[in-house]
Order: C-alpha cells, then structure tokens, then sequence
C-alpha cells in the first residue's frame, strides 16, 4: 500500500487500508499509527473529510492525543523535546471536483463554457476543489521512521497538522485559523515551515492573497525542486486569483520543470514519485491556458493530467470545453451551428444591375480551420471528443451519486441495528462517525476535546452541504454544455433528451433553465415540432407580449460572491480587473442579452409559421438588445427580406461594423 500511495493510486491504496483500520486493535501501537498517519493522508488526498475526522477522533481516543491542556504548557513541553525538522512536501493529491479555483471565473459564453462551474475549483495547489491551497504540506508519516511513536507532545503537534487541514479541506476558516494558532504555539523552537504554509494555505482561502504571498516566500529551505515546484505551484495559483493569468501560466511553467525534474534523478528513488506533482501542475497550467484563450495547449495539459485525473467528472468537463472554446473562436465549425466568430462575410457577385451580394454559408462538419487538420489536434480539438468528455463526465457523475446513496443506505441500516441493540443491553457510549472504524473505550481527554470534536462534525455537515452544491453545479455545466454539443453535431433528439434532462434538476439555476429551454426549442425546431418549441420559450412571454428577464444578474454572480465569502473569517478579495482578451472569454450572456436571445428566438419561430409582422416585431427588438450579434443581424436581414424589404436588409448590413465585403470572381447568372 506504500508503493500505490507513491504512485498515487490512492483509491487502491484506500481499499487495502480500510480493512486494516476496522480491525486495527490486535495490530501493535507503533503499526498502528502508521496505518492512520497514512490512511489521513490517503483520505485528505481523496477528500474523504468524513473519514479522515473518524481517524482524528480514533487517534484522540486511543493515544490520548487530544489537546485539552493549557497550550502554554503544551508549548513549553514541545520545547523540551529534541529539534526534528519537517520537511514540508508538496502532497496534493486529486481532490474535489471544484475548485476552481475558488473563483476560477472560466466561466464562457452561453452555449459554450458553463457559467457557474469553475467557481468552485481550486487554484492552489491542484485547481481542484476546495477552498484552500490545496493541501500542500505533508509530512510524511506514511513512510517508516525512527521517531514515528515518540514522545505524546510530538504526537500532538502531528495530529494538530491534520486537524488543520481536515478544517481547511472542510473550509470552516474560524476554527481553522483557531486550530492554526494552538499549533504555531506548539511547534515553537522547531522548523516551522509546515506550519507556515498552512498558515499561507489559511490565509489564501480567506482571499488574503498578498499575505498568503508573504508567508508562502518566508520559509528558507526553497532549494530543493519539490520545494520550489510547491513555491511556483502556490504562487500560480494566487495569481490566478488576482487575474494575473499570463504570469501565472510562467509560474505553472516553472513548477511543472522542476516537478519533472525529480523523475531525473539517478536513482530513481520511491519517494520522488510521490513527490513528483506535474499532473496536478499541468492540470493547472491547462486551467490558465483556458482563461487565457488558448484551447489546443489547454487540451495539451489536460492530456497530461489525465493519468491522474482521469476519474474525475470535472476534469473531463474541463477536457470539453477546450473544444468549446475553439468553436467560440472561430476554431472549429459545426454543421448544426453557425461558426462564433464575430465577422460576417458578404460577396459581392457580378456588377451593374446583376450585382448580388452573397451570404458566406456554414460550413458543414465539425473540423479544424486555424489549427490544420493533423491527428493529434483533431483527437484534442473536436466536438466529437467534446461530447466523449462530457459523457464521461456524466456516466462518473452518476457512478458517484449512486455510491453515495449506497453508503447512506448501509448507513441508516447500521443506525438502526445499533438502536435495536442499545435497547436491550448496557452499551458502551461512543460518538457517531460518519463511516465504520474500531471503537475503543473513551478516555478523559474526549471529553476535554467534545467542543473541537463538535467543530469537527459541524465542519462535516457544511462540506457536504458545500460538496452537494458543487456537484449540482457541475451537473448542470455537463448537461448544458452536452444539450449544445448535440446541436451542433446535428443530433435533435439526443439534444433535446439532454435538454430536458437539465430542466428536471432539481434546485436548477436560472440561467441554466434558461439554457435548457432554449436549446430545447432549437432541438425541437430541427425536428419540426414548431408549436412545442415556441412553448419552451414563451415560458418568459408576459400577457403584453413583453419577456421578462430570465435571470438577473445576482444569479449570474451569486456563485463567485459566495465563493469568497467563506465563513465568518473570511476576507473580501480585491479582484483585478479583467482584461480585453480574458473578459472576451469569461463572461456568460448578461440578463439583457439572455432576453434578446429569446426576442431573436421567437421572432424566428415567427417568422417560419407565416407570422411576418409578429417576427417583425420581436426580431427588431431582439436585434436592438443584441446590435453586435451576427445571429440578430442575419435574423432580422431575413425577416427583412420575406417582407421584401430589400433595401432595408442591404442598409442594416452597410451599418454593421461586424460585416466583411468580398469581391467574388464568381459571374452571377442572369
């Protein structure tokens, strides 16, 4: 199980673990620790909050290792002992699907990117999830060492490390920052370099990113390259958080060089494995090239990572929306939508009165059209392996709730065996855990620790009400971005399945019921059912013919805003401002322009059924809510000519800076 934690296998490393600690009593002390320093690894590096509290709480109880004494006195008892430094190791394994980089706003424009999924992933030491810097220093107690059962003071200072991190992995940023104080008073006289970077973690969680700075550069041991991988890793990612996105791509740069670095070490020692973090840090630099508009090395990174990441639902929605991004720019084009550049091309054919101008047409295919047409590029750039993504997110999604419920069945039938247990004999009084461990009989300092253990359960509580949430956002960004990709690819019915599947979540956002009924109208218009696709969208008509705003724009923001708002201790960040390149593709359609989408939508609907002045009317006012759309435009040229009004259409287009004239050697027939 050493070997499959080096290789970062955690999940198999998990599985042979467990049985060892539910039957962990007859195993002698010194094994023992070893098993659940290295399962609270193994389950911080998961993101198992549950069962890594269960470990905390076992070890209080049966090394007597809670902290329930006067810390000064812990502190000076912890001066006492002999200096034994510990190394701070950048350990961040795969985590929760958020993060996002709290706030990794890489949220695109509808139809492509989702508008509230990256929120949540966290950009420090992994993107990954959660709200701290990715757990990034780990002292490694799984390996064997000579001074692994020493003194209980040492024990302490070792258990406080993973109490801080399960809170910080839990984000309860008051307890933590609490906890975070009692072990910077009992590591005093020793290396505080782990201690340091958790503070750093804290404070970066708390959105305090220039102390989160100060604290990550002051310990003095950064000659080592897992310790600059770390530096450079950390640093990215709170450049991330300050939009500073190209220097943070440099910084990723130069983590992910001396992360492989280590793999060139001769010999190749076990523990470089572990230590090496380039998957994550590739994960990471892909992030950026997203937010930066750079698809193809995004999907470069993203095959990197995939070794480690691969079982991850938001990773491969992540995977997909590189392929969005190329069709948003003009990359790629698609036989069921139209290419999203911002040019619309005109030819001018023939001369004198048999002079015609021509609309360009889409192309048809999905292909590559700046990026060549080389297999590498098409197998990373396309929206077939878009849809591949986004169904591998989905089958891992469901794969996950369904254990879930699972684990809570089994749960509530253990529950209840124990009530009928209790009832009939005298048992012994143990606190509830979320998953099975042994039991031992509770000592005195349990109760000396009820108020932390009460933090510790609270902090479980609120983790999975914030994972439940996350998990309902990347639901929502994997059906609507699945519903487009099916339009585009020219498959109504699975589109409108998608579609309709997106508008039965339960606790739906509003702009991604906004999303799921627009796409189902289009699907349904492809499939001819006209009157059921004008009933999806005249779900925002009022009685005046008038449409109401289908979301607002405290939905469109409310995600970031909560994100760093965390906790009562949390810090407001000072967001930079975003620039030209990056605002262009990380902002989702305001509400005004959502309700232009539907004006344009309806007027069309219109305008197909015969309607000629009621499409009229709603592609005018579409159109005037969208005055740089090339959709809006060629909807309301069209429109324009039904109504023969030729010379209307010819003027709107002389109007629009969006339009490109070309002269064409084509003779026009006469």
């Amino acid at each position: 199980m050493i070997f499959l934690y080096h290789l970062h296998d955690y999940e198999s490393a998990l599985s042979v673990l467990e049985p060892l600690y539910r039957n962990i009593e007859p195993i002698d002390e010194t094994t023992a620790l070893h098993v659940c320093f290295l399962l609270l690894d193994i389950t911080l590096a998961l993101q198992d909050a549950s069962k890594a509290a269960d470990v905390i709480q076992y070890l209080e109880r049966s090394f007597g290792v809670a902290n329930t004494g006067n810390q000064n006195e812990i502190a000076s008892t912890v001066q006492q002992q002999p200096a034994q430094p510990k190394p701070a190791k950048s350990n961040t394994p795969p985590d929760s699907d958020s993060n996002t980089c709290p706030g990794g706003s890489e949220i695109l424009s509808v139809g492509s990117f989702s508008d509230d999924t990256l929120e949540f992933e966290s950009f420090y030491s992994t993107l990954d999830g959660g709200n701290h810097l990715g757990r990034p220093i780990l002292n490694e107690f799984s390996r064997a060492s000579a001074d692994l059962a020493a003194t209980a003071a040492d024990l302490k200072v070792r258990l406080q490390i993973y109490k801080v991190r399960l809170l910080l992995l839990t984000r309860n940023l008051k307890v933590a920052k609490r906890e975070l104080k009692v072990l910077m008073n009992m590591a005093r006289g020793r290396d505080s370099s782990t201690e340091l970077l958790l503070k750093s973690q804290l404070e970066y969680a708390r959105g305090n990113y220039r102390k989160a700075v100060k604290l990550l550069s002051t310990p003095n041991n950064r000659t080592e390259p897992v310790m600059l991988a770390m530096f450079y890793n950390n640093l990215g990612c709170i450049l991330h958080q300050q939009r500073s996105n190209h220097t943070s791509v440099l910084c990723f740069s130069k983590a992910l060089k001396y992360s492989l670095s280590l793999r060139s070490e001769k010999p190749l020692k076990l523990s470089a494995l572990s230590q090496d973090k380039s998957c994550l840090i590739s994960y990471n630099c892909g992030i950026q090239h997203l937010m930066c508009g750079k698809p193809l090395l995004a999907a470069r990174c993203f095959r990197e990572a995939m070794p480690l990441l691969y079982h991850r639902p938001l990773f491969w929605l992540r995977f997909a929306e590189c392929s969005l991004l190329a069709l948003e720019m003009g990359f790629l084009t698609a036989s069921g939508a139209t290419s999203c550049k911002d040019e619309i091309e005109i030819y001018v054919v023939g001369s004198g009165k048999w002079r015609h101008l021509v609309i360009s047409p889409v192309n048809s295919g999905s292909h590559l059209s700046d990026f060549g047409s080389s297999g590498e590029h098409e197998n990373l750039i396309s929206l077939r392996f878009a849809r591949q993504c986004l169904l591998n997110a989905q089958l891992l999604m469901d794969a996950s709730e369904q254990k879930k419920m699972v684990i809570s069945d089994t749960e509530e039938c253990n529950q209840g065996s124990q009530c009928q247990k209790s009832s009939g004999q005298n048992t012994m009084s143990v606190e509830s855990k979320v998953h099975s461990g042994p039991t031992t009989n509770a000592n005195g300092e349990q109760k000396g620790a009820a108020s932390l253990n009460a933090a510790l359960q609270s902090s479980l509580a609120m983790y999975d009400d914030i994972i439940r949430k996350e998990n309902l956002k990347i639901r929502q960004a994997i059906l609507g971005d699945l519903a487009f990709v099916e339009l585009c690819l020219e498959n109504p019915l699975k589109a409108l399945s998608t579609a309709n599947s997106l508008l039965q979540v339960p606790d739906c956002s509003r702009m991604y019921l906004f999303l799921g009924h627009v796409y189902a109208a289009e699907a349904l218009c492809l499939l001819n059912r006209l009157k059921e696709a004008v009933d999806q969208l005249t779900v925002y008509l009022r009685d005046d013919n008038a449409i109401e705003l289908p979301y607002s724009v405290e939905n469109r923001e409310k995600a970031p805003v909560e994100k760093d708002s965390d906790g009562e201790d949390s810090v407001t960040p000072a967001m930079t401002k975003l620039t030209s390149e990056e605002s262009q593709h990380s902002m989702s359609l305001k509400p005004e322009e959502a309700c232009g989408v539907l004006y344009v939508d309806l007027g069309m609907t219109a305008a197909v059924q015969g309607e000629l002045e009621q499409a009229n009317y709603l592609v005018s006012r579409g159109f005037a809510m969208l005055p740089n759309s090339p959709r809006a435009l060629l909807a309301s040229i069209y429109v324009d000519l039904l109504q023969g009004k030729v010379q209307e259409a010819i003027g709107k287009l002389r109007r629009c800076r969006n339009v490109r004239f070309k002269t064409s050697s084509v003779a026009a027939s006469r």
